[in-house]
């Protein structure tokens, strides 16, 4: 470090630590004594000392507000987001305002106009906001950055200086696929979603390069794209259960989301279908609800609540560091094993 100056983040590296504890410790926050000692020898060990105008800058003079811009609050995986965000903005003495942007009304401009207009001290992104992948939406969110800095959680938007919180959508993919696999099934469809939403992308690519690499069908006919919701995952079943003849129908679903997924298996059961007898699924999200479903559903929990918290953190420190140094964090998903899956069943036989 002899011909630049230490930054808060490689404080953080040398200590060991997170650059939110980095930041709790130079502003009096809550850390334990054994964090603190460390953090305190790497500064030592650095000659870093923090800016006061950069250390206190949103301690002493900004608003101590936050701002969380997400879809619907009716969808559980962005409820349990903004509980988790809530949380850690009120432990560190930040209010937290929340703006809805819904994917298909198109009014991400008029929240991102009064979202510089009212100034909070950051902003984290998730959900509509940061799904669209035109050049216009692209615009809104640059003329954002250069108000405030931003968290975005979700697949990273590399136009962006921001810092970025993503699950492994690949891997929640590969690991259900792998799963159902493991089980016996040979025929498994992929159902909601829209392409032109990044997330839904994502794990739409992973479902063929994975199907391709395990020698599975993985033609267009075991994708149905309807949306997000429980109606859409009704009618992916019914779309998919339409076209297909009795050879070629999937034995296993998964299901874009949890909500997909209670839609689907509605539908299956309407049709006379038993779960997980004739077709399995699994969903992706661990809501709530999904421990009571009959059967209980199998699912891939991508820990929202802990994204909403880290995301707080994360903003708080680059509040206080003065600057935003663009970095992503990639967290893994857990496969969450319960009856939808058939994995009591054992082994599926082919048929």
């Amino acid at each position: 470090m002899a011909d630049k100056q230490a930054t808060i983040y490689d404080v953080a590296q040398a200590a060991g630590v997170s650059i939110a504890t980095v930041s709790r410790v130079m502003t009096g926050g809550s850390v334990s004594a054994a964090s603190r000692a460390k953090v305190e020898a790497a500064m030592q060990a650095l000659s870093y000392t923090p800016s006061p105008s950069a250390s206190h800058r949103t301690a002493s003079h900004g608003t101590r507000r936050l701002a969380l811009v997400l879809s619907e609050l009716t969808n559980p995986y962005f409820a349990s987001m903004a509980a988790g965000a809530e949380k850690e903005a009120r432990r560190n003495g930040y209010s937290l305002q929340l703006y809805t942007v819904n994917l298909k009304n198109g009014d991400a401009q008029a929240v991102i106009d009064r979202l510089i207009e009212q100034k909070p001290d950051g902003a984290v992104l998730v959900g509509g906001v940061v799904e669209k992948r035109d050049a216009r939406s692209i615009d809104n969110l640059l003329r954002l950055q250069r108000a405030m800095p931003l968290v975005t959680i979700g697949p990273r938007i590399d136009e962006l200086n921001s810092i970025n919180i993503t699950s492994d959508l690949s891997l929640s993919v590969r690991k259900s696929i792998n799963h159902l696999y493991a089980l016996g099934h040979r025929r498994i469809a992929f159902i909601g979603g829209t392409s032109d939403v990044r997330s839904s992308s994502i794990r739409e690519r992973a479902f063929y390069d994975e199907m391709e690499r395990l020698n599975l069908p993985a033609d267009r006919s075991l994708h149905a794209e309807t949306g997000f919701l429980p109606q859409d995952g009704e009618i992916c079943v019914s779309k998919l259960f339409a076209r297909l003849s009795p050879g070629e129908l999937p034995t296993a679903l998964i299901a874009i989301n949890d909500l997909v997924a209670l839609g689907a298996m509605r539908q299956l059961q309407r049709m006379g279908l038993s779960i997980p007898q004739d077709v399995a699924i699994i969903g992706c999200d661990n809501q709530f609800f999904t421990s009571y479903l009959n059967p209980p559903l199998t699912t891939v929990d991508l820990h929202p609540e802990e994204h909403g918290r880290n995301a707080i953190s994360e903003l708080i420190t680059a509040g206080s560091g003065g600057s935003i140094i663009p970095y992503s964090q990639i967290s893994e998903c857990s496969l969450i094993v319960r009856e939808s899956c058939g994995a009591s069943l054992g082994y599926r036989q082919l048929i």
